[in-house]
Parts: C-alpha cells; structure tokens; sequence
C-alpha cells in the first residue's frame, strides 16, 4: 500500500498565494535595506573625504585645502596634490548607490571625475556665490584665481540647522552631485549627502524650489556643477 502527502490544486493555490504575499511584503524591505547600506558606504566615502582636507589643509601653506582639479567640468579635488599621500583608495570617490556605480572603476589618478561627488575648493553659502565662482572657472585663467581668497560669512541652513552650530557646523565642504534628471541622483529618493566641515553628514532632500541658503541641495546647484556627465583627463587609458 501505497502512504504520502498529496496536495489539491486548491491547497496548491493557497500555497502559491501565501508565498507571493510573502515575497511582496519582503523584497521592499530588503531593498530598502539594501539601499540604507549603500547610502551609508557614500555617506562613509564623504567623512573619508572630509579627513583628506583636514589632512591637506594641516600641512598647506595657509591651511588652504586641496586645490580644484584642473580638467574642465570636472569639480572635485586635484588629484596630483591629494593622491596617494592623503587620498589613499580612489574608490572612495564611487558612491556604490549612484546609477553609474557599476560601470565605473578607477585605476588611475587621472581617470577620476566628479561623476558622484562635487568639491569647489571654496566656502560657499548661497547660489549666487556658487553662480559666480562657476562663472569665474569658466571666462578667466587659471592663473588668476590659483591663491586667491574668497571670503563669505558663515551660512545657517534654516530648516537643517536649528541647533546653534558655530561656523564648522554649517559649511558644505564636499556633497553628493547634484543632477538635472531624476534618474541621475546617486540615491532612490531625490536627495543628497553634505558633507559639513566639521566632519558629519547630512542627508539633505532635493526639491526644485530649495531656496539660495540651501546650497549645494538647489536647482542652480544642479545647473551649473552637476549639469554636465565630466570627463576624464586626455591622458586616462580607459
């Protein structure tokens, strides 16, 4: 005689739907799990980029921190005076969580752009100083504004800084790219990480109608750092 475990089509089907319930419920929240670490490694990556100024700026005349990279578009740091001495791993200058993360490796000082992060060299508190550096880069030479000293006052981000941080507390130092599209954004939701000069992160939302005195998370921010994909200097391999 015969002995086992037979099951209906209808009991079948009740299987079948409990484990779609189940995947439904699940696969979101993996995914938002996997999301939260991804944006914590670019978050890491910023705090990694705020130790290689402090670092540069220690041993620089003048405490000045590491000078813009030289080739066009390309808004992060120089990679001739930070790499390898303070800048140690070029992957840190890969947000895992971008779209354009998995078709990007850097072997090579000169392959790096400002693809996931932008870094102006400068303290900036509005868009109408970020307009005017971004115009300055681009009609005068290089030799008039290598040592010269911007000077601003110190920004409050109303809405992100309630809590009376002094001038180290409030200063965007390095940030997320903003983009001009949607699906350009490093993360799921609009938003970007800012690194403040005092070494922590925050996580700023995006929104078309930010205000000047949430530079760098702006429209214009989008318009002129973030408004072109950069590209490697002519002498990368890749």
């Amino acid at each position: 005689m015969k002995s086992g475990w037979k099951v209906s089509w209808g009991e079948f089907a009740a299987i079948f739907v409990i484990f779609v319930v189940l995947a439904g419920v699940l696969l979101p929240s993996l995914s938002r799990s996997r999301e939260a670490s991804r944006r914590a490694s670019c978050q890491n990556n910023l705090k990694q980029m705020g130790l290689v100024c402090k670092m540069f700026a220690n041993e620089s005349a003048g405490e000045r921190w590491p000078p813009l990279s030289r080739i066009p578009n390309n808004w992060i740091f120089d990679m001739n005076h930070v790499y390898p001495e303070y800048l140690t791993d070029l992957q840190i200058l890969i947000c895992p969580d971008s779209p354009f993360a998995p078709h990007v490796e850097w072997t090579a000082p000169e392959c790096v752009t400002s693809l996931f992060y932008n870094y102006t060299g400068w303290l900036l508190q509005n868009d109408e100083q970020a307009f005017a550096l971004f115009e300055t880069y681009y009609t005068m030479p290089d030799a008039v504004i290598d040592g010269s000293t911007l000077k601003v006052s110190t920004p409050v981000w109303a809405g992100f800084d309630q809590s009376g941080r002094d001038a180290e507390g409030s200063m965007a130092v390095v940030w997320d790219r903003v983009p001009l599209t949607d699906r350009e954004f490093s993360h799921a939701e609009p938003g970007v990480n800012v690194l403040i000069m005092d070494g922590h992160v925050e996580w700023v939302p995006y929104s078309y109608y930010n205000k000047s005195r949430f530079f760098p998370v702006t429209r214009m921010a989008a318009e002129t750092f973030g408004s072109v994909l950069p590209t490697p200097s002519s002498a990368c391999a890749n």
